[in-house]
């Protein structure tokens, strides 16, 4: 009786392992899963995720547990999981241009790229998709192969980059916008629509030759493209400006002050306007990274004496939220935020409402974006007040 009894449990025990979705190899690299994959005649597929990705955690605890998702990847697959900014994860993002999440590789046992996809979806759409990248003829490994080998028929280019983009292949994408600009002087680039599509679409930024040769070409960009092509090129400086802030991983570490100030003669001899307000805004992100309750402070004094009508809500809101946590003890500084939260609520109240005004639902109510800013700048209110 007792061997039947552990019978039972035993074949119990495997019906649920079987039913408990799909099986991630864990403990293991890429490398030695790939070589799994190669011995038992499969492929593998790669959950590239991120701990801080929402779409990530509902397929990872409400489709991949499914029985029908372990039934499909466990009899094809040989199934991994990688977090994209730990042990190995940023070197397998580099290799295979990972740079939203979730991205979802199915890879060849020898670790090449045969299918891809992006995003969340049930598992039932989602192995659809799988059975369509599988069998998908000129779908993205198809492109890539061609590329590699030498193709470049401008409507190739033109399909292959289109279809980077859908992938969120940045640095694939702007490989091959060099391509087509290769040997294009700055000049020829700002004067021809088709080739500043292609350097648009390269994401080029003031670390690169390329950039640097347009944009000492400006004022031709203005006079062929116009000023707002201009203007998203004077924004680059900015964006770049940002990497003088030093991270590990997501832990914020300090500003690099002496690199910035080369940084800023650089902007200057190319002639980048307003390299002041670039300035104010690289160092104000730096005082939201590092918790600088003085410095945020004095930018929140200058911004409560701008326009009303031209006040950026939400950057506010993100420096006040953290005034109050971090500033709470300046007496002086919590009396004049408590002013200015009643002076900006009562102006948020009195605008008048759009007839069309979208809405969206916060904490149970469907309100406006001017009803969310009013929330948030009393919650803010009640926290100081001590409520």
């Amino acid at each position: 009786m007792k061997k039947i009894i552990l019978m039972l449990v035993a074949v119990a025990f495997c019906m649920s392992a079987a039913a408990q979705g799909v099986n991630f190899v864990e403990g293991k690299t890429l490398s030695e899963v790939e070589a799994q994959a190669k011995a038992e005649g499969k492929l593998v597929f790669v959950d590239c995720y991120t701990e801080w990705c929402g779409p990530c955690k509902m397929m990872a605890s409400k489709e991949f547990v499914k029985k029908e998702a372990g039934d499909y990847f466990n009899a094809k697959f040989v199934n991994f999981k990688i977090d994209m900014e730990k042990g190995e994860g940023p070197e397998v993002g580099k290799k295979y241009d990972v740079n939203a999440y979730p991205t979802f590789l199915i890879l060849e046992s020898n670790g090449d790229l045969r299918g891809r996809l992006l995003g969340a979806a049930g598992i039932d759409d989602f192995i659809k998709k799988v059975e369509a990248a599988l069998k998908e003829e000129k779908g993205l490994p198809w492109y890539q192969k061609k590329f590699r080998s030498g193709e470049r028929d401008p409507q190739f280019l033109s399909e292959y980059i289109k279809l980077l983009g859908e992938n969120y292949m940045r640095d694939e994408v702007k490989n091959v916008s060099k391509t087509i600009l290769a040997g294009k002087t700055g000049a020829e680039i700002a004067a021809d629509a088709s080739l500043y599509k292609a350097f648009t679409t390269g994401e080029f930024l003031p670390d690169d030759d390329l950039f640097l040769n347009v944009y000492k070409e400006r004022a031709a960009v203005v006079a062929h493209q116009g000023e707002r092509a201009a203007k998203s090129l004077d924004s680059k400086w900015t964006r770049w400006g940002m990497r003088y802030m030093k991270f590990d991983g997501k832990e914020y570490k300090g500003f690099d002050p002496e690199g910035f100030e080369e940084y800023k003669k650089k902007m200057a001899e190319y002639g980048v306007p307003n390299v002041d307000a670039v300035e104010k805004e690289v160092l104000h992100s730096n005082a939201v990274y590092g918790k600088d309750c003085p410095t945020l402070y004095k930018y929140f004094l200058e911004t409560i004496k701008e326009d009303p009508s031209k006040i950026n809500d939400n950057d506010v809101i993100q420096d006040l939220g953290i005034l109050r946590n971090g500033y709470k003890e300046n007496k002086k500084a919590m009396k004049i935020v408590k002013k200015y939260i009643e002076r900006r609520t009562a102006y948020l109240k009195s605008l008048p409402v759009p007839e069309n005004e979208r809405t969206f639902e916060y904490e149970g109510k469907r309100i406006t974006l001017n009803g969310y800013f009013i929330e948030k700048y009393q919650e803010i209110l009640n926290s100081i007040n001590g409520k």
